[in-house]
């Protein structure tokens, strides 16, 4: 799984566009049908209350009703799988199944680490307005100084006094990451049975796997999946992420069991 990711992002990417498209046309198609079903009754023409048509009449006005309202809803699924296939597109976020996550992370620390070393360089020049050399530091700008320089509602200029903190923080947030995929990548794939189900760590799909011998319950299932863990039918598995947690909850299942 984890050396075809962007095969799987590409596909989710096709299948939400597929989906909006096909919803779209659907929409489309369902309007028109209930415009035309419509045409059929003359404007203005009430529902003549004890005529024989009067049955007949209410049915065809209600059905003509229920099909406008598939076709807004059909629109409504059309927008969501739109908003679905942007967040795809835009989604700056490193998953660990990325077989470049830690190279990505890697790139992202050091510029944390660039951020935080500018900062606390900036800060006392900003102070002592001197401009010059706050221009050679990396990452200064011209609009940069001035935005600095400008005193806020509080009548503070420069960085606020927990950025520094906030990009410690951060840089150890991605170092710890970094170090927790390091160390499962290091791991063997191994395998391990309890209470007849087959444990996976799967090291190159980045998952942890159980795979039962039959279909499990619905008092397991809904176990699994307030776990995080997810049916997938091409690893004929229940799974969820890679991590030290995971495997702990997992054992924590199959002992139950």
């Amino acid at each position: 799984m984890k050396h075809n990711f962007e095969e799987r992002r590409q596909h989710r990417l096709d299948h939400a566009h597929e989906q909006a498209e096909k919803n779209e046309k659907l929409s489309d198609d369902l309007y028109n049908q209930a415009k035309s079903m419509a045409a059929a009754i003359p404007f203005g023409q009430p529902i003549l209350i004890g005529h024989h048509s009067e049955r007949s009449d209410r049915a065809y006005r209600e059905r003509i009703h229920n099909t406008l309202g598939k076709a807004f809803a059909t629109q409504e699924k059309a927008d969501y799988y739109e908003r679905k296939a942007a967040t795809i597109e835009n989604n700056t976020a490193i998953f660990s199944d990325d077989p470049e996550a830690i190279q990505k992370l890697k790139a992202d620390l050091q510029h944390l680490k660039d951020e935080h070393a500018f900062i606390k360089a900036a800060n006392p020049l900003i102070k002592k307005g001197d401009k010059e050399t706050f221009l050679t530091l990396p990452l200064a700008t011209e609009a940069m100084w001035t935005e600095l320089t400008t005193p806020g509602y509080t009548g503070k200029i420069g960085f606020a006094s927990y950025a520094l903190s906030y990009k410690r923080a951060e840089i150890r947030r991605v170092e710890d990451r970094i170090a927790l995929l390091e160390k499962m990548a290091n791991r063997p794939t191994s395998e391990t049975v309890i209470n007849g189900v087959t444990l996976v760590e799967n090291v190159e799909a980045n998952r942890v796997q159980l795979k039962f011998p039959g279909i499990p319950s619905e008092e397991v299932r809904q176990k699994l999946k307030s776990h995080g863990f997810r049916w997938c039918r091409t690893e004929s598995a229940w799974q969820r992420h890679l991590t030290p947690w995971a495997i702990h909850i997992a054992h924590d299942i199959l002992n139950s069991l």
